[in-house]
């Protein structure tokens, strides 16, 4: 009986202060803030009447999600931008920006003197990228572990959305019209790495010093790889006194062609609908390609192959949707605003098709 008039007592108190707080005060439900607060519950979940939760713990999770298996961000590196609209702009390099030496000097009493970074004015807009799951509420309520069972599933839903994004990225780095002039090459069948007479070494070398910017990043898929770190050519170039057998290490091959990284992208994806006989498929093909990118680049300043322009945080959210089943369901969905976006055509190069196909 006492423990039923402290509670009523409370309750009063709660609606008294509500009364003085109005209607800022009231979840999206009805239900007071301040109940919510009082009950231990987090406040959004409580309002939206949801049985799973999502708070700072699912966000962050979503907001730090990396997959060391997968390149997409290394290749077009990711610039956040500050403002809230999706349509943004950004400058396409041309050949002769920013290569051209400045003059520096700078007299006692003079001012130094003023560059101004040109290119063309390009205009994009990011893109939603993201995917749900849907849970029926007669689902949730066998669910015992309802926060883990959350994490797990916003995992998985950012692990596929990346996999979109290394597709996309994938498809742009692979098209030769993203080039300058001269700075892509597609080999026949019978040529390329393992054909007679081919030397990669020399190839790529030559390469390297087409773009008006010398790329420090290499990359490839792992079938590739393997070819590249076990070629005759290189192993002598890197072995000078040995016969051209063994494997070369990622080090060697990077003080080889002097390029600060190499990226290997090992990802595949289904090319079909049909999940119990899938064709899988490698995102990135039998090719060669290098990029120049500067770190501090952004979309208006510095020199870099491509990027990614990205509107606001990485987004996570559940909601509920009653028309679905008997009882309802939550919906949770995470992704991003972002486009790809190539800002410098000539500071890079393309090789297709660069294993030879055996017979």
């Amino acid at each position: 009986m006492k423990k039923n008039s402290i509670a009523l007592m409370l309750l009063t108190l709660v609606c008294v202060l509500c009364s003085f707080a109005g209607a800022d005060t009231l979840t999206a439900c009805g239900v007071p803030q301040i109940v919510a607060e009082i009950f231990g519950s987090d406040g959004g979940t409580l309002a939206a009447g949801l049985l799973l939760p999502i708070g700072v713990q699912q966000t962050d999770l979503v907001a730090a999600y990396k997959n060391s298996k997968m390149i997409a961000d290394q290749v077009m590196p990711v610039k956040v931008l500050d403002d809230k609209e999706l349509a943004f702009k950004y400058y396409e390099r041309t050949k002769g920006d920013s290569f051209t030496a400045p003059d520096t000097k700078v007299g006692r009493t003079s001012e130094p003197n003023i560059i101004h970074l040109s290119g063309e004015e390009r205009a994009a807009v990011a893109e939603a990228q993201g995917l749900q799951i849907i849970v029926p509420k007669e689902d949730i309520e066998q669910i015992k572990n309802k926060e883990r069972y959350v994490n797990t599933s916003l995992e998985y839903l950012m692990k596929q959305v990346y996999l979109g994004r290394e597709m996309r990225v994938a498809g742009i780095v692979q098209d030769t019209s993203n080039y300058g002039d001269g700075l892509t090459h597609t080999y026949e069948n019978a040529q390329g790495i393992g054909a007679d007479g081919f030397n990669i070494v020399e190839t790529i070398l030559e390469y390297l010093e087409k773009p008006l910017a010398r790329p420090n990043v290499l990359g490839m898929n792992s079938v590739v790889w393997a070819k590249l770190r076990t070629d005759p050519n290189v192993l002598r170039s890197v072995y000078p006194n040995s016969n051209g057998a063994g494997v070369a290490s990622r080090e060697q091959i990077k003080a080889l062609f002097e390029v600060d990284e190499i990226l290997i992208g090992e990802s595949r994806v289904n090319t079909t609908k049909n999940a119990k006989n899938p064709q899988l498929t490698r995102c990135w093909g039998d090719n060669i390609w290098a990029h120049y990118s500067e770190p501090l680049s952004t979309l208006k300043e510095g020199i870099a192959w491509g990027m990614t322009a990205q509107i606001g945080d990485r987004y996570a959210t559940i909601i509920e949707d009653e028309k679905i089943g008997l009882k309802g369901a939550e919906i949770i969905k995470a992704g991003f605003y972002q486009k790809e976006v190539v800002v410098a055509k000539d500071a890079g190069f393309l090789l297709k098709n660069i294993v030879k196909k055996t017979a």
